[in-house]
């Protein structure tokens, strides 16, 4: 089994506005950090009473890179460990993300691979799963006191052998990729350690396991061929 662990450039975009809609299909966030060491709400999909009446929203997305140009064979499986932080209640996916997060910045809230707010309505029209590229499946548990194991597809496996770089997106589940308005507040946040943290004990990171290489040495009537 090997690591490779997440750039430097890891972090967070995210964004607050009175409506959900506009919030979580903005095309630039109202905060970025690339430079934190951990965040409680890191992944957020929330809903807060705000001053004066009426809601706010909040939508958190958390970016990483990892170089996979070492990895020129195939790849058998793949595993991102995340160390969790402080909150746990959301559901969560990672999908790929594009190569602008190389270097993040409010711009980036929406740097998915097939991201699509047209359709947006807050009650599921927007509806991204069948547009992104899944690098999992939905997790619907998550330790803020351990690593969180999250097993990478078969075309996160692909990327990590043909691409130079895997660009990934964690993400709400629920309510973010789903489109459906939140109805509280930390049940549907995440939080998590980055790159950052002194050290490399709570580092994002990826193990996987390379596919056993084909030898030709076929054996026909006692030779070798």
């Amino acid at each position: 089994m090997a690591t490779v662990y997440a750039e430097s450039s890891d972090g967070y975009v995210n964004i607050s506005n009175s409506n959900w809609v506009t919030a979580r299909d903005a095309n630039t966030g109202t905060g970025v950090s690339s430079s934190t060491t951990r965040n409680s709400f890191a992944i957020n999909a929330s809903r807060t009473a705000a001053r004066g009446g009426g809601y706010s929203y909040s939508v958190s997305r958390a970016f990483f890179s990892f170089d996979t140009s070492g990895i020129s064979s195939n790849v058998a499986s793949a595993t991102l460990k995340i160390y969790g932080y402080s909150q746990t209640g959301g559901d969560i996916i990672a999908v790929k993300a594009t190569s602008d997060i190389s270097s993040l910045a409010t711009a980036d809230f929406d740097a998915i691979t097939g991201w699509d707010g047209a359709s947006a309505d807050g009650s599921g029209a927007g509806d991204n799963e069948s547009n992104v590229t899944k690098y999992s499946a939905e997790i619907a548990s998550w330790s803020s006191s351990g690593y969180n194991d999250i097993a990478l597809t078969s075309i996160g496996l692909e990327n990590m052998r043909d691409d130079d770089t895997v660009y990934i997106c964690l993400l709400n589940y629920d309510h973010d990729l789903k489109d459906v308005i939140p109805t509280g507040f930390s049940a549907h946040r995440n939080g998590l350690y980055f790159q950052n943290y002194t050290g490399t004990s709570r580092d994002p990171y990826i193990d996987y396991t390379l596919a056993p290489t084909a030898t030709d040495n076929s054996v026909f009537f006692g030779c070798n061929f």
